[in-house]
């Protein structure tokens, strides 16, 4: 008895060969890819080893090659088993690696065990059992080949082979019933296998008439993606098709998936599946492959590329959505198969391509022969010099002899003067003189003629109907054998289009292309003329910069087309105001200037201001809509306001933003104090960029108080900035500057880092653990990073997540209010704290609190500075808190600072107080001091609610 290992990737065929082999009394043992062989030949040692060549990990060929490389393996028998390679290839790789014997799958039992008992010396046992084995396998070997037929011929053949295979068994005395139960369902299941690679086999061979057919690229990738999709069972099949050059994408198609999405990779070799066109074999995953963003998901992938020896056509790849069977070495085959076709019909239509494009260049170059032939038949009796030119060019020809009497002239020329040919022949060229060049032009044309024998230059002439048109003109005097002249040749072009075109690109480069008003350079050197003459004449210039309020919202809505014909509108409007030696200009946009030359005084101004704003206000149609703009006007007078355009245009710009500031639809004139605040705003943002590296900013802390026992329960980290050069700069100075410069995302995550530390720093330190909030702004939102800042920092810092509170006003809500839950619900998730600050001060929505997951409300101080006084502010601090404790929020007051408010808010239920009345905000020292000192508020004796109050309750 030997040992036998069978090597083979797939179940069915290690079960196969081990029923086959079963009978014969050997030891049997299996592997599933060349590694695990290995393991199995060192452990068992067999005395022979039936390998298949192409498996996963490693594959036959390396298998047998670390084999024969041990000392003590070398010598062990191999039989390759394999349906990859030829023949001739096959043998060659068996040979290389020391294989003598060669199986190709699928193989007659008969062949199996004689190769089997050959390799084991076994002849006399192999022709004893061949007789039973191998009749046995004769017949399912003929059953195969009746099921190369398709349909129900496969299900005749297996009922057949079954029966004969039982008879065979009775006949021989093989009383295993479990030998034949297994012989008979290892037959099935080849037969239904076969019948599955029938059916593909047809699809095949159906899909390859369809494309040898199709001559159009879009047409055969329709038919090749369909039957790609059937033949594999896919969900998604994409083909990428190169050029012949293989650098750019000829043709994309893509069923179950957007050709755009795969644009963008398909040619990147370091994503898939661009990638694939690196890929010398097909490529075979199972699970995520890393397709581009939006691709529906799958589970398995089966991609290669296209090719043929000489030439790289693209890729193809199909996808399994999740839960289907993953593709197998026969889908693997089979899609070889499925890009070699393509690849065959690609050349072939790219071939079928080239036919047609030549045949094509061949009909145009017979058509344009014979034109030529035409031609030169047409111009035999004309001039030499001109035979084949004058009926083709498009510039004019006029030909002259040498007494300058015409004598030819091309279509061009009658086409451009307006002669023809009959009008001119026999006459002078002087019958095209304009009128325009005196005497001495045309005796500096002859003389150049008589002395170098040409002139070039420009010349206006004069056609038939009395229009003057410009001429780019080429004059060359003809010589014969003997050197005299012969005869004339002008070549000239009609350049009137051309210098049509050079004023209107003069004309745009100095005006607005919209509006054709003047731009900002032409605007720039009427201001500096109207500035010159003021400046002699004693007087002042008045410079109105407006525009449009809200133009983007007209875009938005009607389209670019409705705000360019407003523009237009405006222009005409503002250009009825102005005076004749006032100038009106649009800088871009919806940005005009009015310049007044001529300005008695501000009231003067002022009536012209007015007016220009109600005549743009007045309405306007576009779309089948009817529309009414207002403006906003910036005013700087010169000498005043300054003395030169730029300086003129600066103040104007700086009042139009306190107009816009202060509500839009109006005039604001420049103040000295406007540039103030200006460079102020300036110098404040250059010094808040430095502020962080330079550790100018800081964190106060002003604790909040539970109103239960008058302890401290919270605090708030309130930011803080002194700079060296600027002192101590109040958060309603730069905050408002930090986000409008987008500064406010590194001092932002800076604050929330710096929170935690110090938090955790007391904690370290033994003071009693206490939450501390952080303001986030809505710009920290709308970039998306809060949850990752803030998971970063309490990583860093060591902070638990419960000590952690975020603030956020109701504008986060209102910006992105999606974006917003999102990031809200991630918080919450690691068990940060969130509470809504300010509220009721901006657009409050109770649609927000139900929606979002807020732990804590706090009411805004300016509600709790008037709460003892106002009722109002009283009645909506208690419905607040109502609310609020219905939604099982906690409920803060902030800015306490009164005995009076702090029993107020005790009685209305406020949970926690914040404010001057108990600590201003302290700086981190001096609130550790407080935290460890456990001090305490000192709490009113409750009172009973007011009858009406309790009411409300």
């Amino acid at each position: 008895m030997s040992t036998i290992l069978i090597v083979d990737d797939r179940p069915s065929n290690r079960r196969y060969l081990s029923a086959l082999l079963g009978h014969t009394g050997h030891r049997l043992l299996e592997a599933y890819d060349g590694a695990h062989a290995l393991a199995q030949v060192r452990a068992e040692r067999p005395d022979l080893i039936i390998t298949d060549i192409l498996m996963p990990a490693m594959d036959g060929y390396e298998f047998v090659q670390q084999l024969r490389a041990d000392p003590e393996l070398a010598a062990t028998r191999v039989i390759f088993y394999s349906a990859i390679y030829a023949v001739s290839e096959t043998m060659a790789l068996a040979r290389s690696c020391g294989v003598s014997r060669v199986l190709a799958k699928p193989a007659d039992p008969e062949d199996i065990l004689a190769a089997v008992h050959g390799e084991l010396g076994l002849a006399h046992q192999a022709g004893e059992r061949a007789g039973t084995i191998g009749a046995a396998a004769t017949t399912a070997a003929a059953a195969a080949a009746v099921g190369t037929d398709l349909g129900s011929s496969i299900d005749d053949a297996l009922v057949s082979a079954r029966h004969a295979l039982g008879a065979l068994l009775d006949r021989h005395a093989v009383a295993n019933p479990a030998l034949g139960s297994e012989l008979a369902s290892l037959l099935g299941e080849r037969m239904s296998g076969l019948r599955s690679v029938a059916a593909r086999l047809a699809a095949l061979e159906e899909m390859s008439l369809r494309l040898t057919g199709e001559r159009n690229a879009d047409a055969m990738l329709g038919v090749f993606l369909q039957a790609a999709s059937a033949i594999l069972d896919a969900d998604c099949v994409a083909v990428c098709l190169l050029d012949s050059g293989e650098q750019r994408v000829r043709h994309l198609g893509a069923l179950g998936v957007g050709r755009e999405l795969l644009m963008a990779a398909a040619l990147d070799p370091q994503r898939l599946p661009g990638a694939l066109l690196e890929q010398p074999l097909a490529l075979r995953v199972q699970g995520q492959a890393a397709l581009p963003a939006g691709h529906p998901a799958a589970d398995g992938f089966l991609g290669l590329a296209i090719r043929d020896r000489n030439q790289l056509y693209g890729w193809m790849y199909c996808t399994r959505a999740a839960g289907a069977q993953p593709f197998s070495h026969e889908d693997e085959r089979i899609g070889v198969t499925l890009g070699a076709q393509l690849a065959v019909a690609y050349e072939n239509l790219c071939l079928y391509e080239v036919v047609q494009r030549h045949a094509a260049q061949l009909q145009l170059e017979a058509a344009a022969r014979q034109q030529a032939d035409r031609a030169l038949r047409e111009s035999e009796q004309r001039l030499r010099l001109s035979a084949r030119i004058l009926e083709s060019t498009q510039e004019s020809i006029m030909m002259t002899d040498a007494h300058a009497d015409i004598i030819a002239v091309n279509p061009a020329f009658e086409h451009i003067s307006g002669y023809s040919e009959a009008d001119v022949l026999g006459r002078n060229p002087r019958l095209l003189r304009s009128g325009r060049h005196d005497t001495a032009f045309y005796r500096a044309i002859w003389a150049s003629l008589t002395s170098t024998g040409q002139w070039r230059g420009e010349i206006c002439n004069r056609r038939k109907n009395g229009q003057v048109y410009p001429e780019r003109i080429s004059i060359n005097a003809v010589r014969g054998a003997g050197g005299e002249i012969d005869a004339y040749v002008s070549v000239s072009s009609d350049i009137s289009a051309l210098k049509a075109a050079h004023h209107q690109v003069d004309f745009l480069s100095n005006h607005d292309p919209l509006t054709l008003l003047p731009n900002r350079s032409v605007l720039t050197e009427r201001m500096q003329q109207a500035i010159a003459s003021a400046r002699h004449g004693d007087r002042q210039i008045a410079l109105l910069l407006f525009n449009i309020d809200r133009l983007q919202r007209i875009n938005d809505s009607l389209g670019h087309e409705a705000g360019d014909a407003l523009l237009q509108e405006v222009a005409r409007r503002a250009g009825l105001l102005a005076g004749p030696a006032d100038s009106l200009a649009h800088l871009g946009s919806d940005e005009f200037v009015l310049l007044l030359t001529e300005c008695l005084d501000s009231d003067a101004i002022i009536v012209a201001v007015r007016r220009l704003i109600d005549e743009i206000a007045q309405p306007f149609h576009a779309g089948g809509h009817e529309l009414i703009v207002t403006t906003s006007v910036g005013i700087s007078i010169y000498p005043r306001d300054g003395a030169n355009p730029s300086e003129l245009l600066k103040a104007a710009d700086v009042a139009l933003s306190h107009m816009k500031d202060a509500g839009r639809n109006g005039f604001r004139f420049f103040k000295g104090e406007m540039n103030a605040h200006a460079l102020r705003w300036m110098a404040l943002e250059t010094h808040l960029r430095r502020a962080i590296e330079r550790n100018e900013l800081s964190l106060h802390y002003q604790p909040q108080v539970s109103l239960a026992d008058g302890r401290i329960c919270s605090m708030e980290a309130l930011l803080r900035w002194r700079s060296p050069e600027l002192g101590q700069v109040g958060p309603g100075d730069f905050i408002a500057l930090a986000e409008d410069t987008g500064l406010i995302l590194p001092i932002g995550n800076w604050v929330i880092r710096q929170a935690c530390m110090q938090n955790k720093a007391w904690q370290d330190a033994g003071l009693a653990p206490l939450r501390v909030a952080v303001n986030v702004s809505a710009h920290q939102f709308t970039a998306g990073t809060v949850p990752a800042v803030v998971r970063e920092a309490l990583r860093e810092s060591g902070l638990a997540p419960q000590y952690l509170e975020i603030e956020l006003t109701e504008s986060v809500m209102m910006r992105d209010s999606e974006a917003a839950e999102v990031q809200l619900a991630e918080l919450t998730g690691m068990g940060v704290s969130i509470s809504l600050d300010d509220f009721g001060t901006g657009y409050s929505s109770l649609g927000y609190l139900s929606r979002f997951m807020l732990d804590k409300l706090k009411i805004d101080q300016s509600f709790v500075r008037n709460i003892i006084t106002d009722p109002r502010s009283a009645a909506i601090a208690q419905a607040t808190i109502a609310l609020a404790h219905g939604l099982s929020l906690s409920v803060v007051a902030e800015g306490v600072e009164t005995q009076e408010q702090l029993a107020f808010l005790q009685r209305i239920g406020c949970d926690e107080v914040q404010g001057y009345l108990f600590s201003r905000p302290l700086a981190a020292d001096a609130m550790a001091a407080l935290i460890a000192s456990d001090a305490r508020l000192a709490l009113p004796v409750p009172q009973p609610l007011p009858v009406g109050d309790r009411a409300k309750e």
